[in-house]
């Protein structure tokens, strides 16, 4: 991890703060420029402040502005406005993929009637040391995956089927591997409980690795593969889910594929089988992204309705029913949705006025309506219903039988089956939204099965809950009711630049 060193140097001109220049005149209006702490420290992807403050000389009255100069592509800053107020606020950040070196800022003070001011500011970009990478995104399922800002993919946990992709089978990984191959992905996926990895490339190519008996590899064939291949027949995705042995994608034109083997029709195409290719699926609809759970699947359309397809004996497919199709059905309610996530047999969706809602199975709590298991009746909704507790998200997760979600403001949120897997420092299930506890600041949170990962503002990974296998990534295999942060190999995460 790189670790930002700022070096604050002053560059004070023509200051003079006595009563009367040499002539005995009066002193011209004017200001002093100071700058401090003189030094600070930020991690990549994070902010930090240091103050700019002005002594006014002669007089002065008018307002002071800021303008900064020099700063390089990947290193951000901002000043607060001063008017009367002689201190401002100045903020840098440093992108996650700043290169190291030493970097030169100059911020100019200006007034009506005033010398201008400046302060030169060196920032050094320095390593760290500390082996944490720059995270982008994690996908846990059976085993968990990680997108680098730079598009590398790490995974660990899990991986009795090569689907940690680095071409070796092993049962124990507790830290990231990088996946061979040194492909640049802008999305991941895996599935929740079985051995398979996918990922979209920035063109939109998918690549599959691991388990691949029920041909989810989508290569042509059932053979296992321990680092990725490449999907067969030349698409290109914009959106691509895991189920347990099916694949499901969105092309670019908005038509579904899916791939692998479904017993109750989550192809979409109206059969049931095996599909060692994408195949058309759900036609007659135009989608923005799908979801995969086990042996079924939802998309999204363009304009938020949400259809499903495949298994529905617990209601997953929202339709009102204890029934599979292996055709389409629309979603009861009439609700539009920016976003679905697909757990093992729950469905949820957030709303474009940014509530979840929840449907299918909810032996753990999972569907979040305050019920669990047989508690006032069925422990299955068959369309969807909202979940408790009148917060508001930006975006939601699902795992094997966990949901996870994220407020406006960063604070994670999870409900369902636990053991820690809520992270709320507790062990039993949650039947409605319960806050990840450490006071993190999330962008994103995902879920597998018996675990969750988020992806700080400032991106670095934590993950929590059960860890036999490693699946957390902080070096152990020991149980976590909190969120632990993801031990980061300490190498260099800005060398996978080549796609194939």
């Amino acid at each position: 991890m790189f670790r930002l060193t700022v070096l604050l140097s002053l560059l004070l001109l023509g200051c003079d703060s006595s009563a009367t220049d040499n002539t005995g005149n009066p002193p011209v209006p004017g200001f002093a420029l100071t700058v401090g702490p003189a030094a600070v420290s930020l991690a990549p992807g994070a902010a930090t402040t240091t103050s700019l403050r002005a002594t006014r000389t002669g007089g002065l009255v008018a307002g002071i502005n800021y303008v900064v100069n020099g700063a390089p592509t990947g290193l951000t800053t901002g000043i607060t406005t001063t008017a009367q107020t002689d201190s401002s606020l100045l903020t840098i950040a440093a992108s996650a993929t700043l290169a190291a070196g030493t970097y030169q800022l100059v911020v100019t003070g200006s007034a009506a009637g005033a010398v201008d001011r400046q302060v030169t500011i060196a920032v050094t970009v320095t390593s760290s040391g500390t082996g944490l990478a720059a995270v982008a995104s994690i996908a846990a399922g059976e085993h968990t995956c990680a997108l680098a800002t730079n598009g590398a993919a790490y995974c660990w946990g899990f991986n009795g089927n090569g689907e940690i992709g680095n071409d070796t089978i092993s049962l124990v990984n507790p830290t990231p591997i990088a996946v061979a191959g040194n492909l640049v992905f802008q999305s991941l996926s895996v599935s929740q409980v079985a051995g398979i990895s996918c990922g979209l490339t920035l063109t939109g190519a998918a690549y599959c690795w691991g388990d691949n008996t029920s041909a989810a590899l989508g290569d042509g064939t059932t053979t296992r593969r321990l680092h990725p291949v490449a999907v067969a027949g030349g698409l290109s995705f914009k959106s691509l889910s895991v189920g347990n042995a099916q694949v499901c994608a969105i092309a670019m034109n908005g038509s579904a594929w899916c791939w692998g083997t479904s017993a109750n029709g989550s192809f979409g195409d109206g059969s049931t089988g095996v599909r060692l290719t994408p195949a058309p699926a759900a036609t007659g609809l135009t989608f923005q992204s799908v979801v995969a759970g086990v042996d079924y699947a939802c998309g999204l359309t363009t304009t938020g309705a949400a259809y499903c397809w495949g298994l529905g004996t617990v209601g997953q497919l929202g339709n009102g029913a204890f029934v599979s199709s292996t055709t389409p059905v629309a979603v009861a309610g009439g609700l539009t949705f920016r976003s679905l996530a697909a757990a093992a047999g729950t469905m949820c969706g957030l709303t474009t006025d940014s509530r979840v809602y929840c449907w299918g199975d909810n032996f753990y709590g999972t569907v979040g309506d305050g019920t669990i298991g047989s508690q006032q009746g069925s422990s299955r909704r068959l369309s969807p219903v909202p979940v408790i507790g009148g917060l508001t998200f930006e975006s939601i997760a699902a795992g094997y039988e966990t949901i996870c979600a994220v407020t406006s403001a960063g604070a994670a949120y999870c409900w369902g089956y636990n053991f820690g897997a809520v992270g709320d420092g507790g062990s039993d299930h949650r039947s409605s939204p319960s806050a990840v506890a450490g006071g993190l600041v999330f962008r994103s949170v995902t879920s597998g099965a018996g675990y969750s990962c988020g992806v700080t503002v400032t991106n670095v990974g934590y993950c929590w809950g059960e860890n036999g296998n490693g699946s957390l990534g902080d070096g152990s295999v020991t149980l976590r009711l909190q969120p632990s942060p993801v031990a980061w190999p300490a190498l260099s995460i800005a060398t996978h630049r080549a796609e194939h």
